[in-house]
């Protein structure tokens, strides 16, 4: 990734995680103890690694190589359940991926909110757009929501983009469409668009490739038995 445009993602992820504002340009492992959290952040951005939560499970993985930190090793290590890693993606330019001509868009929430029920819930869980969020949601025809893309703002730097489409209408190209209208929205509004996907989600992961987002990092989390 370019120089620059890491500067501002790190900026970004140093606000999410309360850590100083240049904590991540020198490389190596930073951390920070948190013990009021309830789960344990392992983030990855270029040479960067930086984990976050309470004393104890930052603790379990000091003697634990940066590239050793998979969802496995750091669920095991620290006694946690429910890990979850996700590929970060960033896009810095205005790549064209949509697949419909003339899309019949809405910006209604009550439009997201039938495509959701449409939807099976264990898609909706990292791929739905928020209430608040700016959202494009492709309508057929007859005003059925089919596919939506939508972003909400993360410290006003970062834009978390994210799809969903119905799963009788999905490798049409309908994501494509409604994700280049929330990605270059989020660029005309200064804002670095972000795309976070599971690692084994590969589909999710060639549309963000397609949509012009490079891969630069990871983050992961796992949740511990007890809240400190």
């Amino acid at each position: 990734m370019e120089r620059h445009l890491l500067d501002i993602v790190q900026l970004a992820w140093c606000r999410e995680l309360a850590l100083d504002d240049d904590a991540l340009t020198a490389g190596g492992r930073v951390t920070r103890v948190d013990d009021t959290a309830d789960r344990l952040q392992v983030l990855r951005l270029g040479e960067t690694t930086v984990v976050v939560g309470p004393g104890d499970a930052v603790a379990a993985l000091a003697h634990i190589p940066d590239t050793a930190l998979d969802a496995s090793t750091v669920r095991t290590a620290t006694g946690g359940h429910g890990a979850r890693t996700h590929v970060l993606h960033y896009c810095a330019d205005w790549v064209d991926a949509s697949r419909v001509r003339d899309p019949l868009i809405s910006h209604d929430a009550r439009d997201l909110a039938e495509l959701r029920r449409r939807c099976p819930p264990d898609d909706t869980i990292d791929a739905t757009p928020a209430d608040g969020d700016r959202v494009f949601v492709l309508l057929d025809d007859d005003h059925h929501p089919l596919s939506a893309a939508g972003y909400g703002e993360i410290h006003a730097i970062l834009a978390d983009v994210v799809a969903l489409t119905v799963p009788e209408h999905r490798r049409l190209g309908l994501a494509a469409t409604v994700a280049t209208l929330a990605t270059h929205d989020a660029l005309d509004a200064g804002l670095v668009p972000q795309w976070r996907v599971r690692r084994d989600n590969l589909a999710g992961r060639g549309l963000a490739a397609t949509l012009g987002y490079e891969e630069c990092g990871s983050h992961l989390t796992v949740q511990l038995r007890d809240s400190v």
